[in-house]
């Protein structure tokens, strides 16, 4: 698959971005996970004590993901084909750590997604949420800089960033 290749590990290592947010023992989402490029090492951070929900709406990449796990990341790793806007197979308030790559630019349910987020994370957990900044004109899943602003408006913000490509945010539940 394109965004999992050997170019990519080397200029961006998955382990290396999600080090600081994930703990050995937590409960991970990684929402919109892909054939698994965040979501192996996350495993192998949270350990057999922990769990990683992996989610994508696309069937072949949640089959890429279970044909790359082994005998202890399938203990580890559940793993669901569904909507970031539908998380039934995650229970309320149970998730350390969301992680978010650019899943909001790839739906057009924004607000259901943002949701859901909320719905399944525990009081004390954070998200890590990310969107392109390039996008067609006439695009109905981009994330322009208004709507971001009201998504970052119904949290918590932890640290706030910006690029030419993306912005980022890793955000908690208001208090």
């Amino acid at each position: 698959m394109v965004m999992d290749n050997f170019i990519r590990r080397l200029i961006s290592p998955p382990k290396k971005k999600i080090l600081k947010f994930v703990l050995p023992g937590a409960v991970a989402a990684d929402l919109g996970c892909g054939p698994g490029y965040f979501t192996i090492p996350m495993a192998e951070i949270v350990g057999e004590r922990g769990r990683v929900y992996a989610v994508d709406s696309d069937t072949k990449s949640i089959k890429k993901l279970r044909e790359k796990m082994d005998v202890n990341s399938q203990k580890i790793i559940d793993s669901h084909i569904a909507s970031a806007a539908n998380l039934d197979g995650i229970p309320d308030a149970t998730v350390d750590f969301v992680f978010a790559s650019g899943l909001l630019c790839c739906m057009s349910d924004h607000s259901g997604a943002v949701a859901e987020i909320k719905r399944i994370l525990k009081p004390t957990g954070f998200a890590y949420l990310s969107v392109t900044k390039v996008y067609r004109k006439n695009d109905l899943r981009a994330v322009r800089q208004e709507e971001w602003n009201h998504i970052l408006r119904g949290f918590e913000v932890r640290e706030m960033h910006e690029n030419i490509l993306n912005r980022w945010a890793v955000v908690s539940l208001l208090r």
